[in-house]
């Protein structure tokens, strides 16, 4: 019975040495930073935050070549920092509103930078600035272009819309429903390429106070099941006190 408690025991400590070994591993503290420009304009391509946005995907082959994916996304303007990754080899393939890009084997070792240049399924370009009415309204201009000559990324124009927040991150994932404009069907029909006029829907506040726009679009084209937009800038408005 002696014989079989010592065995018990030395099996116990075993383990508990060796859960310490494995929890004595570095912490990931290796960059990876960079952004996405419009490879025709050079311009930031702008974007979603979130999953509706830039995922870019890392696949690390230092110790098998079928390693888990682990996903980050980028900012609004498609710039990109993550400071939290361990050294190896890496696969990265980004994903978003644009032609896709093939798999890239990067080395990640201290702080790697990296500028993406693509294609974007669309432009989405201001014309002026903001329009703010009397009325507690504000208008915008914008064209919406093809982004790329490949046809095979040259699904039709979808949806657009005029998304207005409260706060500086504004899109398809943070909106106020109250203000925003949605443009379906009709309202797309034979409008590449042209200049639109769109309106806040509804009235903002009777008091002064700031508002962010932006103007997204999108075509029938997804990738990995999402459904994304291509944007503009982020304009900044106050609107007019109407007491």
């Amino acid at each position: 019975m002696k014989k079989l408690t010592y065995i018990l025991l030395s099996l116990c400590l075993l383990v508990n040495f060796t859960s310490c070994d494995v929890d004595n591993y570095g912490e990931p503290e290796e960059t990876f930073r960079g952004a996405f420009i419009d490879k025709e304009t050079k311009e930031p391509f702008q974007t979603a935050i979130g999953n509706t946005g830039i995922r870019i995907r890392m696949m690390e082959y230092s110790w098998s070549d079928t390693p888990e994916p682990y996903d980050f996304n980028c900012m609004q303007d498609g710039t990109f920092q993550n400071t939290k990754i361990f050294a190896g080899n890496y696969g990265i393939i980004p994903e978003g509103a644009f032609v896709p890009l093939d798999e890239e084997i990067i080395d990640i070792k201290g702080t790697v930078e990296k500028t993406y240049e693509i294609e974007p399924l669309l432009r989405v370009k201001w014309v002026g600035e903001p329009q703010v009415n009397a009325d507690g309204t504000v208008e915008v201009k914008v064209i919406i272009t093809r982004g790329t000559n490949n046809p095979d990324y040259q699904q039709p124009l979808t949806e657009a819309w005029l998304f207005v927040s409260e706060t500086s991150y504004v899109g398809d994932f943070s909106f106020s429903p109250r203000f925003s404009t949605q443009l379906l069907g009709a309202a797309l029909t034979d409008v590449l390429g042209k200049e639109i006029t769109i309106k806040t829907k509804g009235q903002f506040p009777d008091y002064s106070r700031k508002f962010f726009l932006r103007v997204g679009a999108r075509t029938t084209k997804s990738f990995s099941g999402t459904n994304r937009y291509n944007y503009t800038t982020i304009k900044e408005v106050t609107t007019i006190a109407r007491n």
